[in-house]
């Protein structure tokens, strides 16, 4: 059979690529996004906004984020020829404990289960990519980190590390990694500022600054603009970069984020006074 695999993922899909190696497996031959006439169209689609071709067989978050695939096809390995990538994909641990009401992962089944990195690692390559939503909650994490370095692997950060969960032995962890990519990490919501403040002098402490890509500061969701502000300044003070995500794109909450983005506040004592001379010279009257 001449089967295409279609999605609307960028980089990779992990759920394609175990199927392509099943589909393989079987003595089909397999595309990826092929134009033309197949005997079969299997479509796997991250985002629910993107524009979905016809398919015989779909599912991924962009659909129901609770279909996942079958558990004789999550065992088999990725087909790491399907996508130019030159680096390993999995999970080692899949669950989140947090029940974040912004995000789609509590809506998916991800069981407690942790894995070995060599249940997908290639050891053609050099780099892996942890797909986990929250490592750190893990109870096995170190296991993960040792294999890592002892196969001398250069990580790719996706998701991020959970400020709430660090602590001087994680912080080391992550300190002792090579890193492919800047770390991530966020601060989403006011409740947990004692957390995640414990957790930026961490980092301070561990002089993780150089290889940090900042912190993500959600916005638009359930803060208002002077809590947003706040977040912003705390994170600069530890001497991070705040990144606003805006939850809702609205015009003033896509003004704030290019501000901090172009850090403009760094000509000002505090982002607050930058902020108010940034909207009085824009003509601007969005909310404090």
């Amino acid at each position: 059979m001449n089967i295409n695999l279609i999605t609307d993922a960028k980089y990779h899909n992990l759920a394609l690529m175990k199927i392509s190696t099943w589909q393989k497996a079987n003595g089909h031959t397999v595309h990826l996004n092929g134009v033309g006439q197949f005997d079969m169209t299997i479509g796997s689609w991250l985002f629910d906004w993107s524009i979905k071709q016809p398919c015989d067989l779909e599912g991924g978050p962009g659909i129901d984020p609770k279909i996942k695939l079958p558990d004789c096809l999550n065992s088999f390995k990725p087909d790491y020829d399907l996508f130019p990538i030159d680096y390993s994909l999995g999970y080692t641990w899949a669950y989140c404990p947090r029940k974040c009401p912004f995000c789609i992962v509590p809506l998916q089944h991800n069981p407690k289960e942790h894995h070995s990195i060599w249940e997908f690692h290639d050891s053609r390559f050099k780099k892996i990519c942890l797909l986990n939503n929250n490592t750190f909650s893990d109870p096995q994490w170190r296991e993960t980190f040792e294999e890592i370095w002892e196969a001398d692997l250069a990580v790719r950060d996706e998701n991020g590390y959970d400020l709430r969960f660090m602590d001087n032995e994680k912080v080391d962890a992550l300190h002792k990694t090579k890193w492919a990519t800047p770390l991530h990490f966020a601060w989403d919501q006011m409740k947990d500022e004692a957390e995640i403040i414990r957790g930026l002098k961490l980092l301070s402490k561990y002089h993780l600054r150089s290889t940090s890509n900042g912190i993500y500061v959600l916005i638009g969701f359930n803060t208002t603009r002077k809590e947003d502000i706040y977040r912003c300044q705390i994170i600069n003070d530890y001497g991070l970069t705040p990144y606003p995500m805006p939850y809702v794109k609205s015009r003033e909450n896509m003004v704030f984020k290019r501000f901090i983005n172009l850090h403009y506040y760094r000509q000002y004592k505090t982002i607050e006074q930058a902020w108010k001379n940034y909207k009085k010279g824009n003509n601007f009257e969005y909310p404090h």
